[in-house]
This record gives structure tokens, C-alpha cells and sequence, in this order.
């Protein structure tokens, strides 16, 4: 495998090696699995993100001598049929993990926010978000497909970039035996969207307030007033859900445009997520710009919250809040219940909600020198 090319477009890596006629048959045929395009558009944004704010000449590679701290280095277990990623060396003398440092305070919060794994032929293995309140090191295991024989690990530090560990071979003889039916780790023939952990949320929240001070050069997210088409709408239903839009039907429609085959920057809301009337958020959701148009998401309404807000990340435009919507909950009906909140059609975000204020996050946040 060879890394993108730091002198060209990097968004042009992944396509090219995808569409080469060396390509092997079963490398064709995974990537033939995967019908999410979610991998190569994170991956491309995040191209996107270190180019324009961390590095002209592409992808950091800790050199021999340097600080392994950012280094996502991949193992194979003894049968071959698994692989894990750590970031950092830790484990050796003078070695040092990369920290996980939750936080609801924009300038504190430090993170490795995703790890991605590429094989020989730059298709996409795995994809995972990670939760800053695990102890370091930031760390993820997977089954290995068949047909792979190198893997190149990447992560992304939400304060210092995109980096990618050493390549690492896989002896030919162990991943013809895979199991392909492998169900307990993270399973590689389907990289698609993953959903940071409920106790990530308040960080990620915080992480967003952080950009928008640098990167927009705004101290609160932007509302309804700086335009409707990255405007979350909130729709409380009769049946007990809320659904949610970005944008508004007749007036403008937030796009979902991928980066199927990285080729492309992409432009899309990366996450959805909503806080009641205490500041906490309920519900988050990292989506997926695969055969949608829309940006949206639908979530059972906690029978605690009497309003609810939305707020969208778009990849391109920063953080936007939405208009408050009255949901008539009362107060007795909040301290009897305990609340468990499902997005719908997800699965993946539930349990109690996390408490975080966005009031006193917002309040944190320091136009100050930080790197996104």
C-alpha cells in the first residue's frame, strides 16, 4: 500500500487505487461489500480538514526519533484472524499513549475522535468513533477479511490532525482461513457510519465550539437568522417521537454529497444532535450521506424534556442551532421519569441521558492560538 501522494490531490488516492487493474479479485469483491460510502467521505474530509488547517504536504508520519504519541500502530493476533490499533507507545520504554481528555470546556478537551484502517488496494476496512471518557490508549480490535495482505492505520486527533501508522503485512496463509462469518468485533466487510458513544457527546459538543471559535471565528453557534438551509428543525410528534430536518421544505435543503470513491470533497451534516431544557444533550447521530438527500433524524421524545433544540454540524459551514420547540411535558412527569433515548432506525444511541450545559460550554469557549 502506498500513502496518498503529498504533492497531488489526496482526494484522488483512494480512486485510483480502487480502480487499478492490479486490483486483486478479492479486494474487488470487499469493497464490492460495502455499500456505505461514509468511510472514504470521512476520510476525505478529514484530508480536507489537514490540508487546509494542519499541513500543505498532506498526512503526518512520525518520523524515527519523533514522538510516536499520534502513531496508530496495528497488530495482528497470533491466528492472524483479528488486528488492533493503539495510538501511541506507551508500552515501551520512554513511550507515551496518546491521552483521551473528555471535557465540556472547548479549550480542554483532546482527543483521538476516530480510527480508520485501510488495506493493500486503499479499500476502507474499518471505521470507528471513539469515546474520550475510556481510559487511554485510544484503541479499537476488528476481524481481518480474507484477501487482505497489508493494513495502514489512521487516526484523527481533533487537535493536531490526520495521522497514519506503519504498514502492516498479513501473512497470505492466515487471512485465506478468516472466518467470514465473524460477528463479535468490529466485522471489516461493511465500513460504514459509527456513532460516537453517549459519553462522548459532551466533547463533541465542546469539540464543535472549538472550531466555531476558530475556524468561523464565531463564540456561539449560528441560528435560523444566518440562513435556513443549515437550520435544524425540530418537529415534535403526536406518537411520541421528534423528527428533525436541516433546512425547511419550499426554502432550502441542507445537500448529503458524499465522497464515494474520495475523489471528491464532500459536503454534508456529519452529526444531528439535540439538548432539552436543562442543556443536556438526549440524542446524537453521525450520519451518513449514502443515498439520502436530506439530513435528518427521528428519536423517541424523552417524557422529561418540555423543549427541546437541535443543532448540525455541517462539514464545510460550522455549528447551527436550531428554534426551540415546546414539547408540554411537566415537571412532575420529569422527575418520575427515567429517561432512555433511542434514535430511530439507529439503535446505537441510547441509555440515560448525558448531562452536559451547554450554557456553561458556551461560556468556556476562548478565541485563543488552538490548532482544530
Amino acid at each position: 500500500m502506498k500513502l496518498p501522494s503529498i504533492s497531488t490531490t489526496l482526494f484522488l488516492g483512494a480512486a485510483a487505487a480502487a480502480s487499478s487493474s492490479n486490483a486483486s479479485s478479492n479486494a474487488l469483491a470487499l469493497a464490492a461489500a460495502s455499500s456505505s460510502e461514509y468511510c472514504p467521505t470521512i476520510y476525505a474530509d478529514f484530508v480536507r480538514r489537514q490540508l487546509a488547517h494542519f499541513s500543505p504536504e498532506g498526512i503526518f508520519i512520525a518520523q524515527e526519533g519523533e514522538s510516536q504519541k499520534h502513531t496508530p500502530f496495528l497488530s495482528l493476533s497470533e491466528d492472524g484472524k483479528s488486528a488492533t490499533v493503539i495510538v501511541g507507545n506507551g508500552d515501551e520504554e520512554g513511550g507515551v499513549y496518546h491521552p483521551m481528555t473528555a471535557s465540556t470546556d472547548p479549550s480542554e478537551v483532546h482527543f483521538i475522535t476516530h480510527i480508520l484502517v485501510k488495506d493493500q488496494d486503499d479499500n476502507f476496512i474499518v471505521n470507528q468513533a471513539l469515546d474520550p471518557t475510556a481510559e487511554a490508549p485510544a484503541t479499537i480490535t476488528f476481524a481481518v477479511p480474507a484477501g487482505v495482505t497489508e493494513m495502514v492505520a489512521y487516526e484523527w486527533c481533533n487537535k493536531h490532525g490526520l495521522w497514519a501508522g506503519p504498514a502492516v503485512q498479513v501473512p497470505t496463509s492466515e487471512t485465506e482461513t478468516v472466518l467470514q462469518d465473524t460477528k463479535s468485533l468490529a466485522t471489516s466487510d461493511e465500513c460504514t457510519v459509527s456513532h460516537f458513544p453517549e459519553g462522548a457527546w459532551p466533547s463533541v459538543h465542546a469539540d464543535f465550539l472549538r472550531l466555531q471559535a476558530q475556524v468561523f471565528e464565531s463564540e456561539t453557534p449560528f441560528t435560523e437568522a444566518d440562513g435556513v438551509k443549515h437550520t435544524p428543525y425540530i418537529t415534535v410528534n403526536e406518537d411520541g417521537t421528534s423528527s428533525i430536518l436541516v433546512g425547511e421544505v419550499g426554502v432550502a435543503i441542507h445537500p448529503m454529497n458524499g465522497s464515494p470513491d474520495g475523489n471528491e470533497p464532500p459536503h454534508w451534516i456529519t452529526e444531528i444532535y439535540v439538548v432539552d431544557q436543562d442543556g443536556k444533550i438526549v440524542a446524537m447521530k453521525s450520519l451518513d450521506p449514502t443515498g439520502v438527500t436530506e439530513a435528518t433524524m427521528d428519536f423517541d421524545t424523552p417524557k422529561s424534556a418540555t423543549t427541546l433544540q437541535a443543532y448540525a454540524w455541517c462539514n464545510i459551514h460550522g455549528l447551527y442551532e436550531g428554534p426551540v420547540a415546546e414539547v408540554g411535558a411537566t415537571k412532575e412527569a420529569a422527575d418520575a421519569d427515567e429517561t432512555t433515548v433511542t434514535v430511530l432506525g439507529d439503535g446505537s444511541n441510547s441509555g440515560t441521558t448525558a448531562a452536559v450545559s451547554l450554557s456553561v460550554i458556551a461560556s468556556a469557549v476562548a478565541l485563543t492560538a488552538l490548532k482544530m
